[in-house]
């Protein structure tokens, strides 16, 4: 009897064990169109989304290394490293005939790792990525400026790739000091937002008063209160 429970109980422990796996398994993000980028909180900007997209772009068409970003929100498990590494399985940026690199960060977790195919490994076996870690990525991870972070230990990467095969970087990373544009749309929407106010202003005013109104010299009343508008039209 108990050699029947310790089967049964076995039986149901491996059972937890490989539902657990194909659950982690279903959760791991299918690769991004651009195969560059997955943000699933939008911790950076276009701005620098753009950038990256520009700089990895030109590792590989000049180095064939592929470097990738998944920034998520949640990975739903304690064992980050190993969702990382599935990760870069099914972004196929793994193997040994496979020039990849992953950054990995998990918000929830707080987890970052990267993860360097045996391709890479053993073609630039003297990067060192806790060193550029510590340099790039940090300083601005403690200020939770996590998008910079990214983009910046992924630049100092790639210009050491490219410095380890003869070559230099051509992308610009001064136009990430610029503002970004504020969009013409946001203008029409706001054009749009105040003439609608003027009109529910007008019209909900007392009849009388509308009329009164016409016989005054000058406007002596108050619009709206704008103390307290807090809003505002931010673009990414």
């Amino acid at each position: 009897m108990i050699r029947r429970l310790q089967k049964t109980a076995a039986k149901i422990l491996l059972a937890c064990i490989a539902l657990g796996a194909m659950a982690t398994a279903s959760n791991v993000p299918s690769p991004a169109p651009n195969g560059v980028l997955y943000d699933e909180d939008r911790l950076l900007s276009a701005q620098e989304a753009e950038f990256l997209r520009a700089l990895v772009t030109e590792v590989y068409l000049k180095t064939d290394v592929k470097i990738a970003a998944v920034l998520m929100n949640d990975s739903r498990t304690n064992e980050t490293y190993a969702y990382a590494k599935e990760v870069a399985n099914k972004w196929r940026l793994e193997g040994s005939d496979t020039k990849g690199i992953l950054v990995y960060v998990s918000m929830k977790e707080r987890s970052k790792h990267v993860i360097a195919s045996e391709g890479f490994s053993t073609s630039y076996p003297n990067i060192d990525f806790k060193k550029i870690e510590q340099k790039a990525l940090m300083p601005d991870f403690r200020v939770e400026k996590y998008g910079r972070g990214i983009v910046n230990f992924i630049w100092e990467i790639s210009g050491e790739i490219l410095a380890a095969s003869g070559q230099t970087l051509s992308v610009n990373p001064d136009n990430l000091l610029a503002d970004e544009p504020f969009p013409w749309q946001n203008y029409i929407f706001i054009g749009i937002v105040f003439a609608g106010l003027v009109v529910a202003f007008f019209y909900a005013r007392p009849k009388k008063t509308r009329i009164s109104s016409t016989k005054q010299a000058g406007f002596n009343g108050t619009f709206c209160n704008f103390e307290n508008f807090n809003g505002g039209f931010k673009s990414r």
